[in-house]
């Protein structure tokens, strides 16, 4: 019997190692064919660790290697985050998803009446993508670029339509700051540092973060040039974090940690229809919930959240059904992450 259990360990062990071959060997493809600057990489398979890594460069100038503790601008890869720090004050009875905005800003104008948290969340509220004042070089609050869109009209009846919405997570972040008694990044990095995510934090140019990539932005096939060094903090894009931190984060929320089962599964089931163009390369029917896009692949069902600013790429996709989640972190642009986790998830998914 003991011989028969070795052997069955040793062809496990074998097979997960050519599955990493082949992973490092896809990666290192795709990285040569889109002239990926650094790339990182984490992935959890049946709800276990399988893989932490980082290729290539997290800074050209003094060839420092991106790791697997590499640091990166998530992007709107945030958001999810966002909806769960919101969530976690619904769970707590100090928030309700159908409270309307006009409950915290009293000077809304009218046409804002009917926006509710829930619409916020999954981008239903009609409001302008961004708000008019939002300057990514400036400094500024939140409930000052909150109420500089008041002047602006719906794109649509609220709760009649979808569309990408930066500006209703920033008043999400405001709320967090009104319930909570807290601004929204001590808010959120308390949830972290409680949770061992002791790394991820919201975005400050300012200070000293180790290992913090630079971003690149390439021109042509030969042209490499430094991202622009944005000074806002977005709270659509809040936080910079690595792989081994979202790692973390995928087992709080599939060992529901940090929110009950039935308010994180919410996340990924109270969905509206979306636009497909957000769903290049899935199955679909295409949805969104709360931070997170919602669609299928290959017939299982593919919940993921795509981030971009200038000199990153991110992407954070989940197959709940199967305990895998795959995370890659990406500081230069352009780069196609929807294919590049899904090729991955081809060779998990491979039988």
């Amino acid at each position: 019997m003991k011989s028969i259990i070795s052997l069955l360990l040793l062809l496990l062990s074998a097979f997960v190692n050519a599955q990493q071959d082949s992973i490092d060997k896809f990666l290192e493809k795709q990285i040569k064919e889109q002239r990926i600057v650094g790339l990182s990489i984490g992935i959890i398979n049946d709800g276990k660790l399988l893989k932490a890594r980082g290729y290539w460069f997290a800074n050209l100038e003094q060839n420092i290697p991106a790791t697997e503790n590499t640091v990166y601008k998530l992007a709107s890869v945030s958001k999810q985050i966002v909806a769960t720090g919101i969530m976690k004050l619904v769970q707590e009875g100090k928030l309700n998803l159908t409270d309307r905005v006009t409950k915290f800003f009293k000077d809304a104008p009218a046409t804002w009446d009917k926006i509710t948290i829930r619409h916020l969340l999954n981008h239903t509220s009609g409001l302008q993508r961004e708000s008019p004042a939002f300057n990514d070089f400036k400094v500024q609050t939140d409930s000052f670029l909150i109420r500089a869109a008041y002047k602006d009209t719906l794109v649509f009846a609220t709760g009649s339509n979808w569309q990408y919405c930066n500006l209703g997570y920033f008043i999400l972040a405001d709320v967090i700051r009104q319930v909570s008694g807290q601004p929204f990044s001590k808010y959120m990095e308390d949830i972290f540092s409680k949770n061992g995510l002791f790394i991820t934090r919201t975005t400050n140019v300012d200070v000293i973060v180790p290992n913090r990539a630079d971003g690149y932005i390439r021109l042509g096939r030969d042209t490499i040039l430094n991202a622009p060094k944005n000074i806002a903090l977005r709270p659509s894009g809040a936080f910079l974090s690595t792989v081994t931190d979202m790692l973390k984060w995928e087992m709080l929320v599939q060992e529901n940690k940090i929110l009950l089962k039935e308010n994180s599964q919410q996340m990924g089931t109270d969905i509206v229809k979306s636009s497909k163009s957000n769903f290049t390369d899935t199955d679909g029917p295409p949805g969104y919930g709360y931070g997170l896009s919602v669609s299928t692949y290959n017939n299982r069902k593919f919940v993921f959240h795509t981030g971009s600013t200038e000199g990153f790429r991110t992407i954070y996709c989940r197959f709940p059904e199967e305990k895998t989640a795959i995370i890659i972190l990406v500081n230069s642009e352009p780069a196609h992450m929807i294919p590049l986790a899904q090729g991955v998830a081809d060779i998990l998914f491979k039988k």
